[in-house]
């Protein structure tokens, strides 16, 4: 377990699945993109079957950030589980306002992330904020 900021960490599936893990941590919500997993029904969940090819779509990596923002904001403890919720976390800390190459910094010491991700969607970050209304 690898913890980011004072709600948000994240860990492996045998971690995200062992009830007394959740407890000690008091995780009350899990990201997590993968196949299996068992999990207690009074943690608020969102799960997304692993794409076929390990990537992520801009649609699920904005869910997943939405997902995180809400919770966090709700005041829960949250676990993202594995490779895809560090690139979910490092995603969302992007839109807190640290920079990709932070981020990642943050996020990749135990994990491998998708860099190519966290950096694309920083660019729409950087695009969003440039718009001008006439």
């Amino acid at each position: 377990m690898r913890r980011i900021l004072d709600r948000l960490m994240f860990s492996s599936l045998s971690e995200a699945n062992d009830p007394f893990f959740l407890s000690r941590h008091d995780v009350q919500a899990i990201l997590y993109f993968g196949d299996g997993g068992m999990f207690p029904e009074d943690i608020k969940l969102y799960h997304r079957p692993a794409l076929e090819d390990g990537s992520l779509n801009p649609e699920l990596l904005r869910d997943g950030v939405l997902f995180l923002k809400e919770s966090l904001a709700a005041g829960r403890r949250v676990l993202a589980v594995g490779s895809t919720g560090g690139t979910m976390v490092a995603a969302y800390l992007t839109e807190m306002g640290f920079s990709s190459a932070q981020a990642l910094e943050m996020v990749t010491e135990e994990i491998e992330v998708d860099a190519d991700s966290i950096d694309a969607h920083a660019e729409r970050l950087r695009l969003r904020s440039e718009i001008k209304l006439h």
